[in-house]
């Protein structure tokens, strides 16, 4: 772990952000298989014309994924504040410091700008369009392929 994600991550928990947990390997990969499901689900609810529907799943399989990332790291969002928003910030902590900002790191900052689409949709039954889960599918699709390896080598030296 290289200091400034130390320092990154060390500040989320000591701001209350994160709270520490034991690394658990099964459940960083059954919340990535869940996401991968989630997928394909949104897309064939995209093409059975359940827009909502398909955005709920697609955000949420970009959750999943950060989360099992964050969760490999030994963290999680404490639940003091926005969970989901704790969860896209450590996630981007991580890529920051870990692979590099570049494209996953927009790829993070894209699936933390869904939740104010999926609020939209759930709280204000504001309609989502099929541009919208297209583009929620494409960033989910972008974490699957970026984020599980930095996962994957986390749990591999953790």
């Amino acid at each position: 772990m290289t200091p400034a994600r130390r320092t990154e991550l060390s500040r989320m928990v000591v701001d209350g952000e994160l709270e520490q947990v034991p690394v658990d390997p099964t459940v960083c990969r059954t919340m990535v298989e869940q996401a991968r499901r989630h997928a394909r689900t949104a897309a064939a609810g995209r093409d059975m014309d359940d827009l909502e529907g398909a955005f709920q799943l697609a955000y949420d399989g970009c959750r999943k994924v950060a989360l099992a990332l964050v969760l490999s790291f030994g963290v999680r969002p404490s639940g003091e504040r926005g969970h989901h928003a704790d969860t896209f910030a450590a996630a981007a902590a991580i890529v920051r410091n870990h692979a590099g900002q570049g494209t996953l790191g927009q790829a993070v900052d894209d699936a933390s700008d869904l939740r104010f689409a999926r609020s939209g949709a759930e709280y204000r039954a504001e309609v989502v369009d099929e541009s919208a889960v297209d583009d929620a599918l494409t960033i989910l699709d972008e974490l699957l392929v970026g984020l599980v390896p930095v996962m994957e080598g986390r749990l591999a030296t953790g």
